[in-house]
C-alpha cells in the first residue's frame, strides 16, 4: 500500500476549520471539509462516503490546494450564468403572462395551442418574439413557467387529418338512420 503523499499541519488544520465555520457557499464546504480530512488521514472511502465527492475529485482539490492553496477550493460556480433572460426580463415575462392569454399577442398562424392558457409551446415563440432567446431544453421553459406561478398546460390532442366534430356528428346519424 502506498504511503499519502499529503498532510496537512495542525496550523493548516485549523486554517482550514476556521473557514469551514465561516464559509457560506456548500460547494465550497465540501472541498474544505474533504481535503482537511484527506491532510489528516482519513480514509479515502471514508472521505467519499461522508462528502459524496468521487476519488478524482478529491485528487484535484488536493492539487488545487497546493497548487493555490484555500483559494483553490473557492467554488467558481456563478450561479446567472445560464439564465439568458435578465431578471427585470423574467419579471416582464411574469408580467405578461398573467396580463394576456396567448391568443392576445401570438397570431394563430403562429400559435401551437387554442390560444386561452399558457403552454411551453406558445411560451417558448413569445419569448422567441419579445427577447430574441430560445433555450435548447424544454425544462428551462418549464422552469420560467413555474417561476411565473404557472402550471404546465398541455394541448388538446386534435388531430389534423381528423374531421371537424359536425361532420362526424353528421356521419354519425346516418349510421344510425341505416
Amino acid at each position: 500500500m502506498a504511503h499519502r503523499q499529503f498532510s496537512l499541519s495542525e496550523q493548516e488544520v485549523n486554517q482550514f476549520q476556521r473557514l469551514e465555520d465561516t464559509t457560506q457557499g456548500a460547494r465550497q464546504l465540501k472541498r474544505l471539509q474533504a481535503v482537511r480530512m484527506y491532510g489528516t488521514g482519513y480514509a479515502v472511502d471514508k472521505i467519499q462516503e461522508m462528502t459524496g465527492c468521487s476519488w478524482r475529485a478529491l485528487m484535484d482539490w488536493c492539487r488545487a490546494y497546493r497548487q493555490w492553496g484555500l483559494d483553490g477550493l473557492k467554488s467558481k460556480w456563478q450561479g446567472d450564468n445560464a439564465l439568458k433572460l435578465s431578471r427585470e426580463q423574467r419579471r416582464e415575462v411574469k408580467a405578461k403572462l398573467h396580463q394576456y392569454q396567448p391568443n392576445q399577442v401570438l397570431s394563430a398562424d403562429v400559435r401551437i395551442s387554442q390560444g386561452e392558457f399558457w403552454t411551453i409551446s406558445d411560451l417558448k415563440i413569445a419569448v422567441q418574439q419579445w427577447y430574441g432567446v430560445s433555450y435548447q431544453s424544454e425544462t428551462s421553459y418549464r422552469h420560467l413557467l413555474h417561476e411565473c406561478r404557472f402550471s404546465q398546460q398541455k394541448t388538446a390532442n386534435r388531430y389534423r387529418s381528423r374531421p371537424n366534430q359536425l361532420a362526424v356528428a353528421d356521419f354519425e346519424a346516418r349510421l344510425e338512420k341505416k
